[in-house]
């Protein structure tokens, strides 16, 4: 087999305005630069990071400043999404921010970025331009295989409260993937947890955060023990990937689980 391309991804960083800043009893830039030290001693070399939203618990300037200080010295190329807890305006105007990139080109694969975010919702939703800039780009690619990120998953994970949050007309994209089948895997964040669906015919992903997850098959709102991650994206010339999750079990942060919600 050809020489895979490998992506990582990470998600939902939650940064806050300073490096001490504690979200359910997390320091959430100290287990982030935990994930970047991992993936510093990984020797597969990746190509590129792909962040998947929520890089901010309050869309600030200075946690994106917190971002893209860290992500500069990792030294590998990164293009974000936006998350609920995002400001995407402020995103697109940070400093050292680089722009937002819908379409990634990388090798024969072509990766689509969504926004799911709505303004002053927790929920997932694409607008009328998203799903139009979708089906667009899929006929402008259809030579490539296409790999889709948004920050909210459009389909169930098994996890009730979560799954109120997805994308809300997850239909009217799942009817563009059947239509044009070239997209082969998708991917999302907002969860908090590792999870593996059908969505539309194609295996669709989420990743745990870079902070604390979310107790899977949990009727409310509930937190894991289970550490910080990050995924990492194979993508191969024939259109076949491999992907698989990198939990930092050394992790020095200890996730307050008595946390009823933030």
């Amino acid at each position: 087999m050809e020489q895979a391309v490998r992506v990582i991804q990470l998600t939902d960083c939650h940064l806050g305005a300073d490096t001490d800043y504690r979200l359910a009893g997390v320091r959430t830039y100290h287990s982030f630069v935990e994930v970047l030290q991992r993936l510093r001693a990984d020797p597969a070399s990746a190509a590129m990071v792909l962040v998947s939203g929520d890089i901010a618990a309050r869309g600030i300037v200075a946690a994106y400043q917190l971002f893209t200080d860290e992500m500069s010295a990792l030294g590998l190329p990164f293009a974000w999404l936006p998350g609920n807890h995002d400001q995407l305006e402020l995103m697109q105007h940070a400093a050292d921010m680089p722009p937002f990139r819908p379409v990634v080109e990388l090798g024969d694969w072509r990766l689509v970025c969504l926004n799911t975010a709505v303004r002053g919702e927790v929920g997932g939703h694409l607008g009328s331009g998203q799903l139009e800039f979708f089906d667009a780009s899929l006929s402008a690619h259809r030579g490539h295989p296409v790999a889709l990120f948004m920050h909210h998953p459009p389909a169930d994970i098994g996890c009730k409260w979560l799954d109120r949050q997805q994308v809300s007309n997850g239909h009217e994209l799942a009817a563009i993937v059947r239509r044009h089948g070239n997209v082969r895997v998708g991917f999302s964040g907002h969860v908090h947890q590792e999870a593996l669906v059908d969505f539309a015919g194609i295996p669709f992903y989420t990743t745990p955060s870079t902070c604390f997850q979310f107790a899977s098959r949990s009727e409310d709102f509930a937190l894991s023990a289970d550490p910080p991650g990050y995924r990492w994206i194979d993508l191969y010339p024939d259109g076949s990937y491999a992907t698989g999750v990198i939990a930092i079990d050394d992790t020095r942060e200890q996730v307050d689980t008595r946390t009823g919600g933030y």
